[in-house]
């Protein structure tokens, strides 16, 4: 399989050989998504026209349900957004959020956990309405948001509601009969090579094809936990009109070895997280009337699958394979600022089967945005609701409360019934967006982090208050400016008391000088700082990982449909640790290109 997918990359990497430059009267990026960043105006701008017929009907897209939010705050990551982060994994672009806290026990190969607002596993991804549910038992249910396939994507969406974070991913698609074609090289410290191809085109009576491949491999020499993994994606299908019937496959195999642990204090342990060989992969049949996004009355139905397999030596003796198949059926109607969705979802695992039926209605207005969400029994079968207002009674001062209730079906086994509210505040000022609020979360069962050590296990945690805040805008001209912090009253386990995120950005297009648009500059300075870690030790106490700041660098130039960056992490070579043990990489240098063509 790894050498069919890597003759595919060449394959894929060799088509722009004999491709032409896209014109410049083409749009910047196919399918025509919307970015809509809160954190500017507000408006979203189309891309330009290009000839009608070469345009073909979308490819339909699943439900995006997004709460509402005071402004100063970015919900929606397009692809060239995707891209322009800088990430290479979803935990990585999630790390942007305010509100959410990455553990890394090393590079991108290494595990990582995702919190929400201080508590682990509450971060739920849902793939074109397929959720994707924690299938490795290593994980103790905080899956690892590193295998899903970022690059692979067209759009990030969040859903922030006061208990979970819903992020809501839509696959790359295709619009024209023009065949698209790009290749991605990255390479830098750490060994890191990276390779990725897409080719995609859709046929004069509405067919699609698509087909993309991304190979990559990494050598830590201080910590292992290093690896490679390749990954393939693949959509087939036809939309005309409003009717779609796509078939869509993605599948990571990947491996990884074992990571050394407690190099800066105590014996240092070669295989604290054992090594990792297998894949990981997720597939879909769906069918669907108009589109979620569309005015109108639209619905879907979907037949999924997902698989999580391992293979190596490891795995002997053990459950090597888990897999769960998924049935989804939604349908909604988008009229006058409201929109109105149900869904029902089965899942069938093991010879067993439930469903989890859920609501979403939601209503915006200028000065007003309401939302309400019930899933009555979510992937671990307990009944989430949740709702949201914000008000906007002036363009420079909003007001939103967000208020969710958590009812585990066993409080023996889940612990008991949880619900968190978050009240926050938006000025502007000076053309400055100014944001802060505060987060209640009650007494709850805080899961654990058993992937980095099996001694953590779920800790019983009082009720938890805390603080947050945030700054956007622009400086001068083409610098700008933005800060985002969380602190908590309490320190408690498997959460910092003190986060922050610093940023300052330089972004322009010299449109004096360059009249046809064809060259654009960014580059960001970043520093990042997190307080200590605490984690049970074993013996009644807490292991603790210290403290640290870091800083980063981005520089990113467009010419044409070239993109030239470089990005760098840790620029000052701290030595610190995100989980107690595992030392962070120094010095991580990353650059490469990403080039698009049309046929």
């Amino acid at each position: 399989m790894r050498r069919a997918g890597v003759a595919v990359l060449v394959w894929l990497a060799a088509t722009p050989a004999a491709a032409q430059q896209r014109p410049d009267s083409l749009p910047r990026a196919v399918p025509m998504a919307i970015a809509r960043d809160t954190s500017a105006d507000g408006k979203a701008k189309q891309d330009s026209v290009v000839p009608r017929d070469t345009v073909k009907s979308p490819i339909a897209v699943a439900l995006r349900p997004l709460g509402p939010e005071i402004r100063g705050r970015r919900t929606i990551w397009d692809r060239d957004a995707i891209f322009a982060s800088g990430a290479l994994t979803l935990p990585q672009l999630l790390a942007q959020v305010e509100g959410v806290t990455t553990f890394h026990s090393g590079f991108i190969a290494s595990p990582t956990a995702t919190s929400w607002f201080g508590e682990l596993g509450r971060v739920r991804v849902f793939l074109d309405g397929v959720e994707l549910d924690a299938l490795d038992p290593r994980e103790g249910g905080v899956p690892d948001l590193s295998v899903v396939q970022l690059w692979s994507l067209e759009e990030v969406a969040l859903e922030r509601t006061a208990a979970e974070l819903r992020v809501h991913l839509r696959s790359w698609r295709v619009r024209l009969t023009t065949a698209q074609t790009r290749t991605d090289i990255v390479t830098g410290s750490e060994n890191t090579n990276l390779y990725r191809g897409f080719f995609g085109k859709r046929t004069d009576r509405g067919g699609v094809f698509q087909i993309a491949a991304q190979q990559y491999a990494t050598t830590s020499v201080r910590t292992a936990g290093d690896g490679d993994a390749l990954s393939a994606f693949a959509r087939a299908g036809v939309a005309r009109g409003r009717l779609t019937v796509d078939l869509v496959a993605s599948r990571m195999g990947r491996q990884r070895n074992p990571s050394i642990r407690n190099l800066i204090g105590g014996t240092p342990v070669d295989d604290a997280i054992g090594g990792f060989e297998g894949n990981d992969a997720v597939g879909y049949l769906r069918a669907a009337w108009g589109d979620a996004d569309s005015t109108g009355f639209w619905m879907q139905a979907i037949a999924a699958a997902q698989r999580h397999e391992e293979t190596g030596d490891s795995a002997a003796g053990a459950d090597t394979a888990r897999s769960l198949t998924q049935y989804v059926a939604t349908a909604g109607v988008t009229r006058w600022g409201a929109r109105l969705s149900a869904t029902a979802r089965l899942r069938v695992q093991d010879g067993s089967s439930r469903i989890a039926p859920s609501v979403h209605a939601g209503w915006e207005r200028d000065w007003l945005a309401v939302a309400a969400n019930a899933d009555l029994a979510g992937p671990d079968s307990t009944r989430r609701l949740d709702a949201a207002v914000t008000l906007r009674p002036r363009d420079w001062l909003h007001v939103a409360a967000h208020h969710g209730i958590q009812t585990p079906t066993n409080p023996g086994l889940q612990g008991p019934e949880r619900s968190a509210s978050r009240v926050e505040l938006g000025l502007r000022l000076f053309g400055r967006w100014v944001s802060g609020g505060v987060v209640q979360r009650t007494a709850l069962d805080a899961v654990g982090m058993p992937v980095f050590d099996t001694l953590y296990q779920p800790v019983a945690r009082g009720e938890g208050n805390g603080v947050f805040g945030a700054i956007s805008g622009r400086i001068r001209g083409p610098f700008s400016f933005g800060w985002r912090g969380v602190q908590w009253a309490e320190d408690v386990a498997y959460r910092p008391k003190v986060e922050s995120h610093a940023e300052v950005s330089f972004a322009s297009g010299f449109e004096k000088q360059i009249a046809r648009k064809t060259f654009h500059l960014s580059a960001t300075l970043m520093h990042d700082y997190r307080g200590a870690l605490l984690a049970p030790d074993g013996s009644g106490g807490l292991a603790r990982a210290e403290g640290a700041g870091w800083f980063g660098t981005a520089v990113e130039m467009r010419i044409g449909t070239a993109y030239l960056f470089w990005y760098n992490q840790n620029s000052s070579g701290k030595v610190f640790e995100m989980v107690p043990g595992y030392v962070m990489p120094r010095l991580v240098q990353l650059y490469g290109v990403r080039w698009e063509f049309w046929n």
